[in-house]
């Protein structure tokens, strides 16, 4: 069932039964609220202004699934952590490219596309800065973005990073995890997308104990997109493409962990 108040939908479905139609009912009255039901619809249409009874909507169902899309991750809090910046450029491709504006690039478009699925969005860095202060040591960094997340108390923390290796022919995907069956699912999924999108090898899921996973109390993955030391790899990290690509994977792996 869905509730429209003022002509807004509400985020969410409910499921339809006589004790919430009698409850609702009971409000409206008590406020002197219009209210109406459409049984075949599943609609409670609410008029708070006055008593007048609420008018039906138009028949769009293109705009009500658009009110369902952006309110797919409503009341979600999810922190993302884009790997290394400022002083910090993290690895460094063969043609020059720095892991630091990759990930960057990456966190901002899958800022973008979660928000507009509702969700609230707090960033450990959102320019090119350190998150503590020029440098800083690994731990003060590491335990920054940490604090970031328990602060906001986020429901969920993504850290994204290009891999590296000493050979340029290392190659692929690889979503990281500390253990926990929701850090696990979340890892899973995000993976699934990634490799099926950009078309990397798979590296799977894996467990590891990076800082950032170790001492968020949240689920909480790695994204290791693909390697920067690979010149293929490096180009697709580096391109518009490629960029929009990897945030749209991890977008949908989050939006099927939260199963909508």
């Amino acid at each position: 069932m869905r509730i429209m108040i003022d002509g807004r939908y509400l985020p969410g479905n409910a499921r339809v039964n006589r004790d919430l139609l009698i409850t609702l009912r009971n409000m409206a009255q008590m406020l002197k609220w219009g209210i109406r039901y459409d049984a075949q619809r599943e609609l409670v249409l609410i008029n708070s202004k006055d008593s007048s009874m609420p008018p039906l909507p138009l028949e769009n169902p293109a705009d009500e699934r658009t009110e369902d899309e952006n309110a797919r991750l409503a009341g979600k809090v999810i922190c993302l952590d884009p790997g290394h910046g400022g002083s910090d450029p993290g690895a460094v491709g063969p043609t020059g490219t720095r892991e630091k504006d990759n990930t960057l690039a990456i966190a901002l478009l899958l800022k973008e596309k979660l928000e507009k699925n509702g969700a609230t969005i707090v960033m450990t860095r959102d320019t090119d800065t350190d998150v503590t202060y020029t440098d800083a040591t690994s731990k003060e960094e590491l335990g920054a973005r940490v604090e970031a997340a328990r602060q906001a108390e986020a429901d969920m923390f993504v850290s994204i990073h290009n891999d590296s290796f000493t050979s340029t022919t290392a190659a692929g995907t690889t979503t990281f995890h500390y253990g926990g069956k929701d850090s696990i699912k979340l890892a899973n999924l995000v993976q699934r997308s990634l490799v099926e999108n950009l078309g990397t090898k798979n590296r799977g899921a894996r467990f590891a104990s990076f800082y950032v996973l170790r001492y968020t109390n949240m689920p909480s993955i790695l994204v290791e997109v693909a390697f920067i030391s690979n010149p293929v790899e490096e180009m697709l990290l580096s391109s518009v493409d490629g960029r929009e690509n990897a945030a749209e994977s991890i977008c949908d792996g989050i939006l099927k962990y939260y199963k909508v």
